[in-house]
């Protein structure tokens, strides 16, 4: 929830700042409420919360990263591999590994159409309810975490 509260009331700018200042929010939270919230405390009960705050933070960075990086560091990393400089047609080559892009964009639409999001129509292309419904959420999402524009 820090991550949502952070990207939306704040004007942190990029995702992987956002993340860590709601992760910093997240564990200072968790350390001042050992500290300062009445009761009794036991060592295996602040292990079990610490780790438990651990998993929280890898899930949530698992989800952080596939929303905001998952193609794009794909992408990055058959640049790197190619280990000089392309073009945007060499880079979607070795990306497809060997296709250009249209090959790439045959490949996504291939992709979204046996998923059931888009049909074919006359030769046109459209999105189906469940396409409409996935990508509204996606923007939803996006627009909450700050990591897009308004849905």
């Amino acid at each position: 929830m820090l991550l949502f509260v952070v990207a939306r009331a704040t004007n942190v700018r990029g995702a992987g700042r956002t993340f860590r200042i709601g992760v910093g929010l997240a564990t200072a939270s968790f350390v001042l409420a050992c500290l300062f919230l009445p009761g009794e405390r036991h060592f295996d009960d602040v292990l079990a919360g610490a780790l438990l705050l651990a998993t929280g933070i890898l899930l949530s960075y698992v989800f952080w990263s596939l929303l905001a990086w998952g193609f794009t560091l794909t992408l990055l990393t058959s640049l790197v591999q190619a280990g000089r400089p392309m073009t945007s047609d060499e880079w979607a080559t070795a990306y497809m590994r060997g296709g250009n892009l249209g090959t790439f964009a045959r490949n996504r639409l291939k992709l979204l159409l046996g998923s059931g999001m888009v049909a074919s129509s006359d030769g046109k292309l459209v999105a189906t309810a469940k396409g409409t419904i996935v990508a509204g959420v996606v923007r939803l999402i996006r627009f909450v975490t700050g990591l897009g524009h308004a849905p």
